[in-house]
């Protein structure tokens, strides 16, 4: 759903609660807060205010920030907030404008001080719950909308690619059929080739079939990173100069599929790979809970090269569908030297 019609249905739905509030006014309290006294209409001006402040404050910051992700120390503190700000919005209206305007408090000043404090924090409490419940259902409401309408998407998006699989069949089981009979035909001969043409008919055959699943296994991605470094390897014999280190343990950890080649791809396409002095570098870091991939290389210049091309752009919108924000991608290039950081939750 997009921010406009969001902004109106919470416009709507906020018109409704205010017409039912001055509705109740007037049948529980005799208030007519159009005709009769019109302080009365001042002050409940001020006090939509208010309410409204803290309904923004927690729809766009708070329940999505923190209660949304199971942050609830940080949403605490942020509702403390959240009173707070209630409280100093509404007695700057209420008791200092509209008293300058209509010379009446809406609190009795007649009592003890630590009374009148407790008096108007509790009530900042209690409106101020009022709201955040009924504008984190509201939000909440919405965001469901919304990931239900991203895992439509996503299921279209699959499914057609899925039956662009299902049409490109034949060639493929022809080619890995061609590839075997030539490993078949050079293993007694011609070992080394024959281990190419193996690790070659692995390679498509992970391209072609794997990614017909959005995820994958973590020793699947990595084996593939590492017989696609391999023909760089064999391309450019003892001149190939990239560093592939993987640091922990692999185990059963999944990741979407064909996320990190895309990094390691832009170090042999854009970078110096043949370099003893400028070695380039891939780096996996795996934890428990987490990956993290950093690559470095110095930019071949002969290549056209940017940090946020088409590429980066797919995967970054793969990863907010995925991860929401629950990941971090960043791109830095100075003196001619570029390096990727990608952190994964699993």
């Amino acid at each position: 759903m997009n921010m406009r019609k969001e902004l109106l249905y919470n416009g709507i739905i906020i018109a409704i609660i205010l017409i039912v509030d001055v509705l109740g006014d007037y049948i529980i309290s005799n208030k007519n807060v159009f005709a009769t006294q019109p302080p009365f209409l001042l002050f409940k001006t001020a006090f939509t205010i208010s309410l409204l402040s803290v309904y923004a404050v927690n729809y766009r910051y708070s329940a999505p920030r923190f209660l949304f992700k199971k942050k609830y120390w940080q949403y605490t503190i942020a509702f403390l907030g959240m009173i707070l700000l209630f409280a100093i919005i509404r007695f700057v209206l209420e008791e200092v404008i509209l008293y300058q305007i209509t010379g009446m408090h809406n609190y009795y000043f007649d009592v003890p001080v630590s009374e009148l404090i407790a008096n108007y924090l509790l009530d900042s409490f209690y409106y101020t719950l009022r709201v955040c419940l009924v504008s984190t259902a509201i939000c909440l409401f919405f965001r469901l909308n919304e990931h239900k309408e991203q895992i439509h998407h996503l299921e279209i998006a699959h499914e057609k690619a899925k039956l662009a699989a299902l049409k490109s069949q034949i060639s493929p089981h022809f080619l890995f059929n061609t590839l075997n009979n030539f490993y078949e035909e050079l293993f007694d001969e011609k070992p080394e080739t024959a281990n190419d043409i193996l690790k070659l008919s692995e390679l498509l055959r992970y391209v072609t079939y794997e990614t017909n699943n959005d995820i994958t296994f973590l020793s699947k991605e990595i084996t593939f990173i590492e017989d696609y470094l391999y023909f760089f390897k064999r391309r450019y014999e003892d001149n190939f100069h990239v560093l592939l280190q993987i640091e922990g343990m692999v185990h059963l950890q999944k990741i979407p599929t064909l996320i990190l080649i895309h990094f390691v791809e832009n170090v042999c396409k854009h970078g110096i790979i043949n370099d003893s002095k400028r070695p380039a570098s891939i780096m996996l870091d795996i934890k428990e809970d987490s990956l993290a991939l950093t690559t470095k290389n110095y930019i071949n210049t002969s290549e056209q090269h940017t940090e946020t091309g088409i590429g980066t752009e797919n995967i970054r919108q793969r990863l907010e569908v995925l991860y929401k924000d629950n990941f971090i991608l960043e791109h830095t290039n100075k003196d001619n030297q570029f390096e990727a950081y990608l952190q994964l939750k699993f």
